[in-house]
């Protein structure tokens, strides 16, 4: 088996940039439907996040895949992950 190969996936910008970001997107959508408001004909709530989920995962992926500062890049991606599934938890609980 190749080492080069399996050492890609041992690499932590890998998975800050690929399954991470993905997953913070995807919690950054499902709460922006949340708190963005629904506008005159009630759907603003759910096709702004539809429209803007490729934009937030292109931010979020080049920024992780290109800074030098790996930990800072964590750091983001956990406040992120934090704020918005607190966002969730309190409108599906009350």
């Amino acid at each position: 088996m190749n080492t080069s190969y399996l050492h890609f996936f041992k690499n932590k910008r890998f998975w800050l940039s690929g399954p991470a970001t993905l997953l913070v997107s995807l919690f950054f959508m499902f709460a922006m439907a949340v708190w963005f408001p629904p506008g005159i004909g009630n759907v603003n709530n759910i096709m702004m996040p539809l429209i803007m989920f490729p934009l937030i995962w292109a931010l979020l992926f080049f920024y992780t895949y290109l800074t030098t500062d790996l930990r800072k890049a964590q750091w983001l991606l956990v406040i992120l992950f934090i704020i918005n599934s607190l966002i969730l938890t309190f409108q599906f609980l009350g």
